[in-house]
């Protein structure tokens, strides 16, 4: 089956237009900045918006009519997620009323979170979560377990296993304290569940692609808008079946992504209201391929490919592109592929990729330049001489 064929077979629920209203083409006519990988770094991430001239000493906008990027990989490795997610959102609102934007992109670790799968969440972040009610939820939701495990026995036609203390604590240690509230806040429902289910995979701003992981062979054709609008579509399937199977006993309640395709695939005959997770290995949001998850942009060979790039970034309705995932050496933002893409992770969590730091593309009058938070920056390409040449 084609990507074309694939995409057709969307249905636009609220949710996915809404990821369209917020990725259309658009056309900033002024300043752009862009920030890449966070990865919990608040101090950091709010330093180099100030040396952009985005927020004041009290965080709030002073940027005025600027459209800032931020172009995923808030989540993991760092404990500042809530502290991060908090100020996008207040920022998105305070932008808007200058006559400005804040545009924040799903990066491949918000696709893991959204998805249920934490191994890259700090363990301390979890304890961001707690409140005075956490213990008595958690011991709801071992109550829970217990009878999930009677209920899947039964339908197997087995002798539920006995409960022990161990395995009460092997449950325990999998379900820290805050653990149930971090889930239920990434929910569809939850404060920061719903406001990244707004929040598209790519945009387009005056010819520049902003995206965090790339446009690979896998994406080859497809718009932005396609793009979206697929990713979106397969976190509302997640979302849906989920909620389906916890209802049926098929899984926990505790269940992410591969417990639910795990369950579907031992079922025998499978049951035809879960077959969309028959293809859920090849989802874009969590393939290789994908465009969170894609590493062509920084691994590609230059001399070898750079025609290929240049036809999936106008396959994707844009002459250049800006992503991240992928950390850069030295901690200094790269131009690649003739100064059309722009790699901008430069591992701001320095505490786990060394010798990085935080920095920002600054984009105005056809110039793109970075700037760090010592006060230096690097003009990468300017446009206009290209031009004029």
């Amino acid at each position: 089956m084609t990507q074309r064929s694939i995409v057709s077979r969307f249905v636009l629920t609220a949710a996915t237009v809404a990821v369209f209203a917020a990725a259309s083409t658009a056309s900033a006519g002024g300043r752009v900045v862009a920030v890449g990988d966070i990865h919990g770094n608040y101090d950091g991430f709010v330093t180099i918006l100030q040396q952009a001239g985005l927020v004041d000493e009290d965080t709030h906008w002073i940027g005025g009519e600027t459209t800032f990027v931020q172009t995923g990989d808030v989540f993991d490795r760092g404990v500042d997620i809530r502290k991060i997610l908090d100020l996008l959102m207040r920022l998105q609102d305070e932008a808007a009323a200058a006559g400005g934007e804040v545009v924040a992109l799903i990066g491949n670790h918000e696709g893991m979170n959204l998805m249920g799968y934490y191994r890259d969440v700090n363990p301390d972040v979890f304890a961001t979560f707690v409140d005075d009610q956490s213990g008595k939820r958690r011991k709801a939701a071992f109550k829970e377990f217990k009878q999930y495990l009677k209920a899947s026995a039964k339908a197997a036609g087995v002798e539920a296993p006995a409960v022990t203390s161990e395995m009460k604590d092997r449950w325990m240690a999998a379900v820290p304290p805050g653990w149930l509230e971090h889930n239920q806040a990434l929910g569809p429902d939850g404060r920061y569940g719903a406001w990244l289910r707004t929040c598209p995979v790519g945009v387009v701003i005056d010819g520049t692609l902003f995206i965090h992981g790339g446009v690979g062979p896998d994406l080859a054709g497809l718009s932005v808008d396609e793009i979206n609008a697929k990713v979106a579509s397969e976190i509302e399937t997640y979302d849906r079946l989920r909620e389906v199977m916890i209802r049926d006993r098929l899984v926990p309640s505790t269940a992410e992504l591969a417990s639910l395709i795990n369950a579907y695939q031992k079922q025998d005959p499978p049951d035809p209201a879960l077959i969309e997770l028959a293809d859920a290995g090849q989802w874009f949001i969590r393939s290789p391929g994908g465009p969170l998850w894609f590493r062509g942009a920084a691994k590609w060979e230059e001399e070898t490919q750079t025609e290929e790039m240049l036809e999936l970034l106008a396959g994707a309705g844009a002459e250049r592109m800006v992503g991240g995932h992928t950390v850069q050496r030295e901690g200094h933002i790269q131009a690649r592929f003739g100064g059309r893409v722009f790699l901008i992770d430069t591992g701001m969590l320095s505490s786990v990729y060394t010798g990085g730091q935080p920095s920002a593309l600054v984009i105005e009058d056809g110039v793109f330049t970075a700037i760090y938070t010592d006060g230096s920056s690097e003009v990468l390409v300017d446009t206009t001489l290209a031009n004029a040449a």
